[in-house]
């Protein structure tokens, strides 16, 4: 697909990464708190530029099915899009403006589910786009019938979606939750009752729903491969990695295993208010990282709004600066480690006043 369509290739791939062009061009009040933050800048374009690209190659070994433009556009243009709107959300974070992720990925997810929805009665039989199910991708009936409903439960679910964007989060996720139960079940459903009756009443027959088996070795293998690759990099990322707190002459250097970071210094900390919690500062997540080990990037809460946080996820105890920038929040394993950090970092401000 890649070789048939190299314009289209080069302008998908150059939106995935211009987001991350613009952010480093930006000076604005987070933008010292972002210093280092490559996982943003150039690390998660990265990644979604290798699963843009293997994703077309394998459609290309996958699927022979000549699709028309508009879906061709479709899978082209999905991850440049997603790149585009987690690059304005972030760009408009490091600016300093507070952002309801809510709201945001809520009407990212109803105008997708729309415009997926319109779409999908239109695909052409294949293996890569659409409801992929064994009576579908056999019978070009099962096929077509199957994906009108699709896409009229798609342009619902687009549409509540919208309206649930407004709502609070735990609410829109029971929905969205319900909504993706719906619009996977009643296809499979309803493609399986296609066929029992197409069956049933003559006008198919078995030999009807054979399919030739398409999948080469090789493909296979890239398959198996890609997948494989996919679940050890998740599994890293979620049980893996740590912070490094180190202390120079002149700041305080917080490292986090998987990049990024922040460099507090002690001359820029000396009008601020430094304060040890013996407890935990929660949040929710804005942008940034989040496993069973770590949690950093910008956070929001009743307390502060926005803020940087750079802790363990299970941390019992936190330590808060403000600045006239903004909050950070800073945790290593233990009370009794974060409390250590906490005298030193103080020591070493008023040493510098």
């Amino acid at each position: 697909m890649i070789r048939e369509n190299k314009l289209k290739y080069l302008i998908s791939s150059a939106l995935i990464i211009l987001p991350s062009i613009v952010a480093l061009f930006i000076k604005a009040p987070l933008g010292g708190m972002m210093r280092g933050a490559w996982f943003f800048t150039w690390l998660l374009p990265l990644i979604l530029l290798l699963v843009h690209t293997g994703l077309l190659i394998l459609t290309r070994y996958i699927d022979q099915v000549k699709q028309n433009k508009k879906i061709e556009n479709i899978i082209f243009f999905t991850i440049p899009t997603i790149s585009l709107y987690t690059g304005a959300i972030f760009i408009a974070i490091i600016l300093g403006l507070k952002v309801d992720i809510g709201l945001v990925v809520g009407i990212l997810m109803g105008v997708g589910f729309i415009i997926i929805g319109n779409y999908m009665p239109k695909a052409e039989r294949n293996r890569t786009f659409g409801v992929k199910l064994k009576w579908t991708v056999a019978n070009d009936d099962n096929w077509n019938a199957t994906h009108r409903l699709a896409g009229k439960l798609f342009v619902v679910a687009g549409i509540i979606s919208l309206i649930t964007a407004f709502l609070p989060a735990n609410i829109m996720f029971i929905i969205l939750t319900v909504q993706l139960v719906v619009i996977v079940a009643v296809p499979t459903v309803y493609s399986y009752l296609f066929y029992k009756k197409a069956i049933e009443t003559g006008s198919a027959t078995e030999e009807d729903y054979a399919t030739d088996n398409k999948f080469s070795g090789k493909t296979v293998t890239l398959v198996a491969i890609s997948i494989l690759s996919v679940v050890i990099i998740i599994g890293v990322l979620i049980g893996a990695g740590g912070l490094k707190f180190d202390f120079t002459d002149d700041a305080l250097l917080v490292k986090p295993t998987f990049g990024g970071g922040i460099e507090l210094n002690y001359s820029e900390l000396e009008d601020a208010t430094i304060e040890y919690r013996d407890s935990r500062v929660d949040g929710t997540r804005v942008m940034g990282y989040g496993s069973a080990t770590l949690l950093y990037g910008h956070f929001v809460n009743d307390e502060f709004g926005n803020y940087t946080r750079y802790t363990y996820t299970r941390g019992k105890a936190s330590i808060v600066i403000y600045t006239g920038e903004g909050v950070i929040v800073i945790a290593d394993k233990s009370p009794e480690e974060t409390r250590a950090i906490y005298d030193e970092l103080v020591t070493r401000v008023n040493a510098n006043d």
